[in-house]
């Protein structure tokens, strides 16, 4: 199993990153490279959303199960179909310098079926070109949005 990490630092309190990253609704209201989420599926414990983004200018898509854990501020995300099926994502948000501050880390964790694809593929053009690209992205656009400046990323 391959594991892809990506973190950052957040300038606010881990309650206010955990409630703005939390929102899934919101994201393409945070995140300019976001198209649209659209949950496909309500459940007590979770949601089935399809997500869309684009990766420079390519569209792309996928379907996940996600669950928020409010008791560790943890995300979870399992994708359910194509090329990153299987794949489980998980946000923590762990308090920096006293509290006053958030280091966010996103891990992907790919499951054999995107191994299957072969290193290249699965490590070079999902994880690297799609994967890394898109949540680095994500979490300098949350980043963004707590420091109070704009624009794109």
């Amino acid at each position: 199993m391959t594991e892809l990490c990506n973190h950052i630092e957040m300038e606010a309190a881990p309650d206010a990153v955990f409630k703005v990253v939390s929102d899934l609704d919101a994201w393409p209201r945070h995140l300019p490279h976001y198209r649209w989420i659209r949950v496909t599926e309500n459940h007590p414990d979770h949601r089935v959303v399809r997500m869309a983004c684009y990766r420079g200018w390519i569209p792309i898509d996928w379907v996940v199960r996600f669950h928020v854990d409010s008791s560790t501020r943890e995300l979870h995300f399992t994708h359910l179909k194509a090329f990153t099926r299987g794949m489980h994502v998980v946000w923590r948000l762990e308090p920096i310098r006293d509290g006053a501050a958030t280091r966010v880390t996103i891990a992907h964790q790919m499951q054999p079926v995107i191994e299957r694809w072969g290193g290249f593929i699965a490590e070079r053009i999902i994880g690297k070109f799609f994967i890394e690209y898109v949540a680095t992205r994500t979490l300098k656009n949350f980043a963004r949005h707590f420091s109070g400046k704009t624009g794109n990323s």
